[in-house]
């Protein structure tokens, strides 16, 4: 009743978590990945 759309999670690939730097980076959420679930939100 109290939201205008259904909720957008922001999370880490569901993959299990990498011991390699660069496979690491790219399994937690990234800051592009956060700015268009904002924008997705805002419907901008």
């Amino acid at each position: 009743d109290y939201l205008d759309g259904p909720p957008i999670r922001v999370t880490g690939a569901d993959v299990p978590l990498a011991y390699a730097k660069t496979l690491e980076q790219n399994s937690m959420p990234q800051v592009a990945n956060v700015v268009k679930s904002i924008k997705k939100i805002l419907n901008k």
